[in-house]
């Protein structure tokens, strides 16, 4: 199901995933907090983003049912 190219949240799941890599590598080989709180914010905005974009999408279908 992830790797479906029509899943309305996998631009979400792909930045928390990148969020969860970039995280690991950077405690691996840079600890400084400041580029992992800037992936979290990235990951945070990109999942808002889709979730207006997923609610976005579900108001236009229901409104050309009407």
């Amino acid at each position: 199901m992830l790797f479906n190219k029509e899943h309305p949240w996998r631009f979400a799941i792909g930045g928390w995933g990148g969020f969860v890599l970039a995280t690991i590598l950077l405690l691996i080989f840079d600890p400084d907090i400041y580029p992992i709180l800037g992936f979290l914010t990235a990951a945070i905005l990109l999942t808002i983003g889709n979730a207006i974009y997923v609610l976005y999408t579900k108001w236009k279908s229901k409104e050309r049912e009407k």
